[in-house]
């Protein structure tokens, strides 16, 4: 692991290079350009909302607004799904750089991450602007939102090594991936709130490491006062993320040797 991290911080400027142009590349071509990483979540959005709270009359918990309490937890989610779905096909994606055995492929899953996180930043900044229209007022303690980012790129981390590694050998796993998420999707109180599933069921949602990211990001900034997360939410999502960040840099330097080969 310490091995990657050193080849991650010697190629900072390599990263950020393919960072910036695998999203210029994913909007080539379109007349919207990269306003379309604008339009098509917000269309989502628009959609969810009037689902729920106009159809449904949902309300969110602790009388929040509702538009707040979705959005926030749905941006999560939108760096989190689309950074993964992403980071699981890049070794296979890059084959032109993996056969370069100079290039260290241990960076590509981190490409994709700079790259969601560029746009999960563009989100974050809108976010910002509802919670001024909406008159929530600053606290120092919001800014800890930028630890939420944090867990959140080490989750991807772990996860991205291990999937983006398992893909060149078994091909079906990109294929899954869409229902995987799908479900997790709903495994985890985004349109939902928590109080809806009996109390008896609510801690197996600690289980749940994006479960920890949503409810951090809606604590930090959606209530008059920021509400910091909880020692046992924080120890098991850790543990779970380490663990996965281990795995991951584990089997990755594993498999590496046979990525050409495969390709």
């Amino acid at each position: 692991m310490l091995e990657i991290f050193e080849n991650i911080l010697q190629h900072r400027k390599v990263i950020h290079a393919l960072a910036l142009r695998e999203l210029k590349s994913r909007y080539a071509g379109t007349l919207g350009g990269t306003f379309w990483m604008i339009f098509h979540p917000i269309a989502i959005i628009t959609v969810f909302y009037f689902v729920f709270a106009v159809g449904f009359k949902a309300t969110a918990p602790g009388n929040a607004p509702f538009i707040l309490w979705f959005v926030t937890g749905l941006i999560v989610w939108f760096y989190f799904n689309d950074t993964l779905l992403a980071v699981t096909g890049t070794v296979m994606n890059n084959a032109h750089l993996v056969k370069k055995t100079i290039f260290p492929t241990e960076v590509l899953p981190l490409v994709q991450i700079g790259a969601g996180l560029i746009t999960h930043l563009v989100f974050l900044g809108l976010t910002i602007a509802m919670l001024a229209f909406y008159q929530i007022p600053f606290a120092p303690g919001r800014l800890l939102v930028v630890y939420f980012m944090l867990c959140t790129t080490v989750l991807l981390l772990g996860m991205g090594w291990l999937l983006a590694a398992l893909q060149v050998f078994y091909r079906d796993i990109s294929q899954s991936m869409t229902i995987i998420m799908n479900l997790l999707f709903w495994m985890t109180p985004i349109v939902w709130a928590q109080n809806l599933i009996p109390a008896a069921y609510r801690d197996l949602l600690a289980l749940n490491p994006v479960y920890y990211l949503v409810e951090g990001y809606r604590d930090l900034l959606i209530y008059p006062q920021p509400v910091l997360p909880t020692l046992t939410g924080t120890l098991v999502f850790w543990t779970e993320a380490g663990l996965l960040l281990l795995l991951g840099s584990t089997v990755f330097q594993r498999l590496k040797p046979e990525f050409a080969d495969m390709l």
